[in-house]
């Protein structure tokens, strides 16, 4: 009855956890997994700590003991791949398909040695050959404890055989004895029965059809190379240029995380630029090395990129430079999405270059009207990254529940613990956590900084400083400096949850709009994806950077390999899918009563899977106007006319150009 099974390792992580049921081929037996094999065991890498520790602390994980806090006891956890599923056969209560007769079995050794072939006792006795099959009713408490229904006994013989009347559901069917044609239950609402659980909540009786039966929680994150940052450690400038180059300011350029990784200006080694002249005066020119240096001059010694990073970025001011840059993840893999080259990015500038090359006009204009399009979105640097690696994590279960417990009105510690987040079992006693390493391909999405800083200006009154429109870095910069909830939180709202309330956090009012426009754009993008790119739309999966006002959306699938379906749609028309925003953000089948009450539902913006913020600070408000909850007057839309002719107007004065 036990037995072990093999599946595709992002399919077990999602569908096939411990404590999860599922049935055998669909329509066999229903089984639980009993464990997960692992292999290649490692420590938790340094992204997955931060990312896991910002989760936990949504579940109130830590307050409930149930997991370990990943930064002081990272040693508590380990880290593998799924190599094989094991299983049995559970719920081990059954009844006759002919006769209804319940019969219950304490475990598998005690069913293989009274009953292997699972003939029904008392259909036997007449002489007939009915099989069991398995009862489908359970119950589940939302601490995560499951349980198989408890058999009634005649109140006259508890010897009595027992069959289940089904009425389609828990509460409406109930236990029959079939010796005294009597009803075992004390009323009409008991159903089944009810069964107290170990943490003092009655337990739900539910069937295994459920979807409320289990949750595999998840998350998902860019798996930034430990060798390509290992190359980084030692450069006490990695800091710098991290900022630098999201800022993309004037000394910056994308070949400079390659060529300067290694570069030490405090060693004797000439810069990258430099010595790459250098080499090709020597191989080419034929002169010798001293030569080659007495050519190139003095300039050899003086140059120092990191230098003119340091310069500009005083001259930016704010606390950019007090900020520890290399350890924001978000900044990290950002930059390293945008710029590393093994992310092999498509851009409308490559794809513009290809066009001339090969004297296509009309492909020439259709790409130059799809980059007027997405500005007339807010959308800025689109471009692909086609070798997207993604790490998928799992880390627990819920039951019940798959987002944590909103206790909005209420107080005291029992709203909290209403719904528990759960670790798996314990491997070589310590906590698991189930991964799975893709590559994918995700299209990489900015706003426009000049209609943000319009959006946030007449929105919040703010004051943009003078002479901030002399460059975009300083315009960015400036953004930065408004967003720091954003920096140190990755995420910022407008409805504090509890957890939140606890950690002493407030209303952060321009990241949390900042959040809530990146946010909201994003999941339009994701709901209009699936018309054009050819893949479902619970396989489009989002993640922000949200302090640098820029967006993933990628194919959340993990298989071995992707279809190129964004990669297509950017090259040959992505005019369909950006027209298409606009109309789908300005209207939902439950308006009127979804735009009044905030902007957004299920027919609109909130998603089944694939958001990690569980659809918080989300409207379509942001983008065309009109009423957000926890904002006590209505938003001017970011794609609204006072918006985008304000932006017009700062590029216009600041003599700034797009």
């Amino acid at each position: 009855m036990a037995n072990e099974m093999r599946r595709g390792r992002s399919q077990t992580i999602w569908r096939h956890m411990p404590e999860s049921t599922f049935r055998y081929n669909a329509n066999n037996g229903w089984c639980k997994v009993t464990g997960i094999g692992i292999k290649e065991k490692e420590s938790l890498p340094p992204s997955l700590i931060d990312a896991l520790n910002h989760t936990l602390k949504k579940w109130n994980a830590f307050d409930q003991s149930v997991f370990p806090d990943p930064v002081t006891k990272v040693t508590s956890y380990t880290v593998g791949t799924p190599d094989h599923v094991d299983y049995s056969l559970w719920p081990l209560v059954f009844e006759c398909s002919s006769c209804r007769r319940v019969q219950y079995y304490r475990d598998i050794t005690r069913l293989k040695e009274k009953n292997d072939r699972l003939v029904c006792w008392e259909c036997k006795k007449s002489g007939k050959t009915s099989k069991l099959q398995q009862l489908q009713y359970v119950y589940i408490c939302e601490c995560g404890r499951v349980s198989e229904p408890w058999v009634a006994k005649c109140w006259n013989d508890g010897t009595h055989p027992i069959k289940l009347v089904n009425n389609g559901n828990f509460q409406d069917s109930y236990w029959f004895c079939m010796k005294c044609n009597l009803r075992l239950s004390k009323n009409a609402r008991e159903g089944l029965g009810i069964r107290k659980c170990e943490c003092g909540k009655i337990m739900r009786g539910v069937t295994l059809l459920d979807t409320r039966m289990y949750f595999s929680q998840t998350l998902q994150l860019v798996d930034i190379s430990s060798k390509a940052l290992e190359r980084w450690q030692e450069n006490s400038h990695f800091s710098d240029f991290l900022i630098g180059a999201a800022l993309r300011i004037a000394p910056h350029k994308k070949q400079h995380i390659l060529d300067l990784r290694n570069y030490k200006p405090e060693c004797d080694s000439l810069p990258p630029e430099v010595a790459a002249i250098v080499k090709k005066l020597v191989e080419e020119k034929g002169m010798t090395e001293a030569e080659a240096m007495a050519f190139v001059g003095s300039a050899a010694k003086s140059t120092d990129i990191w230098g003119d990073y340091k310069t500009v970025l005083t001259k930016l001011g704010g606390d950019l430079g007090a900020q520890k840059w290399n350890e924001v993840r978000g900044t990290r893999e950002y930059v390293f999405v945008r710029d590393d080259a093994s992310m092999d990015p498509l851009q409308f500038e490559m794809l513009e270059r290809e066009a001339e090359t090969q004297g296509d006009t009309k492909a020439l204009q259709r790409l130059k009207q799809e980059q007027k399009l997405a500005l007339e979105l807010g959308l800025v640097n689109l471009q692909v990254a086609q070798n997207l690696p993604i790490l998928l994590a799992g880390y627990g279960y819920t039951r019940y529940s798959q987002t944590p417990a909103d206790n909005s009105g209420a107080s005291g510690a029992e709203d909290k613990k209403k719904v528990m987040l759960r670790p798996f079992p314990s491997v070589d006693n310590k906590v698991p956590i189930y991964i799975a390493r893709n590559t994918t391909e995700g299209l990489l999405f900015e706003l426009d900084p000049w209609r943000l800083a319009a959006f946030l200006k007449i929105n919040l009154g703010l004051a943009l400083p003078d002479g901030i429109g002399v460059s975009e870095d300083k315009l960015s910069a400036w953004l930065l400096g408004k967003l720091g909830r954003l920096v140190t939180h990755g995420e910022s709202h407008l409805e504090l949850k509890w957890f939140e309330q606890e950690a002493a956090l407030t209303i952060d009012t321009p990241s949390a709009l900042t959040f809530g426009l990146l946010h909201s754009l994003s999941h339009v993008l994701k709901a209009t994806a699936h018309l054009y790119v050819g893949v479902d739309n619970d396989s489009v999966a989002e993640y922000l950077f949200p302090h640098h006002f820029a967006g993933l959306l990628y194919i959340s699938s993990h298989v071995e390999f992707n279809l190129g379906g964004l990669s297509s749609v950017f090259r040959s028309n992505m005019t369909q899918w950006l027209g298409s925003c606009k109309d789908f953000a300005s209207r939902c089948s439950f308006d009127p009563v979804c735009i009044d009450g905030g902007g957004a539902c299920l027919a609109c913006l909130y998603t089944k899977f694939g958001c990690t913020y569980f659809n918080r600070t989300l409207s379509r408000a942001f983008l065309v106007g009109g009423q957000v909850k926890g904002y006590t007057q209505p938003v001017v839309g970011y794609w609204e006319a006072p918006v985008v002719e304000l932006a017009n107007e700062l590029r216009k004065q600041q003599g700034a150009s797009k």
